[in-house]
């Protein structure tokens, strides 16, 4: 089995690059979904969810939950967001298979202006909440992963463009897996 990880700070081109992956055929599981998902379950307010679930079941709790999701029987299942180094070996160890990971890069200005219109309660509305919760996020070990990356995708052209990168990218990664 091989284990696509997408990643990279909120408004890179996560959900863009997770798309591409599913017009590719490949199943996704997106972290954030599981992080919403459990929020919702315990009663956590969205914009504090993913500090609380951290806190209370261990840097490796989210993975471990997404991995309930994912699924096994399939030669190649993608992932999107994990945030660090810990929630990579988990994956790893869990599915006994070493994971291949995209790190998503783009301006900082731009990622403001997308999480601007994107709108989900979680997303920043000031420039200052933007700052934090880039802060917040390069703690839990974000920063760390780019350094693991098998790949750097540069989201900083148009969706289509970015779109083409992607699914050069995995097409690739596809072919090496058959």
């Amino acid at each position: 089995m091989i284990v696509i990880v997408i990643t990279g700070l909120p408004g890179s081109g996560k959900t863009i690059a997770s798309d591409v992956a599913r017009e590719l055929g490949l199943p996704v599981v997106i972290m954030g979904d599981i992080i919403r998902e459990e929020a919702m379950r315990s009663g956590i307010p969205s914009s504090m969810a993913s500090v609380t679930l951290r806190l209370r079941g261990g840097t490796r709790y989210i993975a471990h939950k997404t991995l309930e999701k994912a699924p096994r029987s399939l030669s190649i299942v993608v992932i999107d967001g994990a945030r660090s180094i810990r929630e990579i070996e988990t994956i790893e160890e869990t599915l006994s298979t070493k994971v291949i990971l995209i790190y998503v890069v783009a301006p900082w200005r731009l990622r403001f202006e997308r999480l601007l219109k994107r709108g989900r309660p979680d997303d920043p509305r000031t420039i200052e909440d933007f700052l934090m919760r880039d802060l917040r996020e390069l703690k839990y070990g974000l920063g760390d992963l780019i350094a693991r990356a098998d790949y750097i995708l540069v989201n900083d052209s148009s969706v289509e463009e970015f779109k083409e990168k992607t699914r050069r990218i995995l097409t690739s990664i596809m072919q090496v897996s058959r």
